[in-house]
C-alpha cells in the first residue's frame, strides 16, 4: 500500500494541470484543484493481477545470445514480477529508458519470512536488467515469428562492438555491451513489428550501404594512423586485416534497409 501512495504522489506532482494520454485512455484534467478525478483507472495494478506471470519452478534459466545464463529461484523469479513491472507491462519504451525508470534495489521476503535482496545497480546488475528486459519483451515480439531478424541483428550488433572493441584495444564498456547487445536488438525486433512499412523500400540500397562501409574502412584507416600501440609493421597489417574482415562480415549481413538503418543507429547511439 505504502508504494502506491508513493507512485500517486509521484504521478500528481508530475502531472499536475496537464493532459494525461496513452494508448487507449484520455483524461482531461486529471488534477483540477488539488484533487484526483477518476483515479481508479490510473492506479497501478496490484501484485495479486500480476500472478498470472509467476513461475511455478523451483528455478527459471534464462539464456541469451552473449552466453550468459542468469538463474533465479522462484522466490527472485516471481519478485522481478512484483517489483519490476515496466519488463512486461504497459508500453515498450528502450531498454535505457525502461532501465532508469526500474527499482534498481529491492527486498524480497520468502514463505518463510527470510529476506533476500535483488539489485540491477551495478554495471553487471544492469547487463543482467538488460537480458530480462530482452527475455520478457521477446515473448511479446514472438520468439519464433522475429527469430531470423532477432539473429541477424545480435549478430550485427556484436560485430559493431567487436570492432570498435578491437579498434581501440578494449575496455570495460564494450565487455558490458556485448551482454546489453541482447536488450538493444529486441528492441529493434520491435520497431521492425510495428513498423515495417516504413523500412520496407522499393529501391535498391547497395550505393547506401556501399557508403556505410566505405565510411567503416575509412575510419579504421585514419585511426591505423593515430595507433600507437602496435608498432611491428607485420602486426600492424595484420590488425588492419582482421578489422576489414569484420567490416565485410557487416556488409553481407546489411542485406535490407531495416538492417541498415539499424546498424547506423546503433553505432551512432554507442560509438
Amino acid at each position: 500500500m505504502k508504494a502506491v501512495i508513493y507512485i500517486l504522489a509521484v504521478f500528481v506532482c508530475s502531472c499536475k494541470n496537464k493532459t494525461v494520454q496513452n494508448k487507449n485512455v484520455s483524461i482531461s484534467p486529471i488534477i483540477k484543484a488539488g484533487s484526483i478525478q477518476d483515479t481508479n483507472i490510473l492506479l497501478p495494478k496490484l501484485k495479486a493481477d500480476r500472478k498470472k506471470y509467476y513461475t511455478t519452478k523451483d528455478t527459471v534459466y534464462i539464456y541469451s545470445a552473449s552466453k550468459d545464463t542468469i538463474k533465479y529461484s522462484k522466490n527472485e523469479f516471481n519478485g522481478i514480477i512484483d517489483d519490476y513491472p515496466e519488463l512486461y507491462e504497459g508500453a515498450v519504451n528502450n531498454p535505457e529508458s525502461t532501465y532508469s525508470r526500474s527499482s534498481f534495489f529491492v527486498g524480497l521476503i520468502d514463505s518463510a519470512g527470510n529476506e533476500s535482496h535483488l539489485s540491477f545497480g551495478s554495471e553487471a546488475g544492469q547487463d543482467g536488467y538488460y537480458i530480462l528486459y530482452a527475455y520478457f519483451l521477446k515473448h511479446k515480439n514472438g520468439i519464433a515469428k522475429y527469430s531470423v531478424r532477432r539473429k541477424k541483428l545480435l549478430e550485427i550488433y556484436s560485430t559493431l562492438n567487436d570492432l570498435f572493441d578491437n579498434l581501440n584495444y578494449g575496455g570495460t564498456y564494450y565487455g558490458h555491451q556485448y551482454s546489453r547487445i541482447e536488450g538493444y536488438a529486441e528492441f529493434s525486433v520491435y520497431w521492425f513489428a510495428h513498423y515495417q512499412d516504413y523500412f520496407d523500400r522499393p529501391y535498391d540500397i547497395t550505393k547506401q550501404r556501399a557508403y556505410y562501409i566505405a565510411g567503416l574502412k575509412q575510419l579504421i584507416l585514419d585511426e591505423e594512423k593515430i595507433d600507437y600501440n602496435t608498432y611491428n609493421h607485420k602486426e600492424k597489417v595484420g590488425r588492419g586485416n582482421e578489422l576489414f574482415k569484420k567490416v565485410a562480415n557487416l556488409n553481407n549481413l546489411i542485406t535490407d534497409n531495416f538492417y541498415l538503418r539499424m546498424a547506423q543507429s546503433f553505432q551512432s547511439d554507442h560509438y
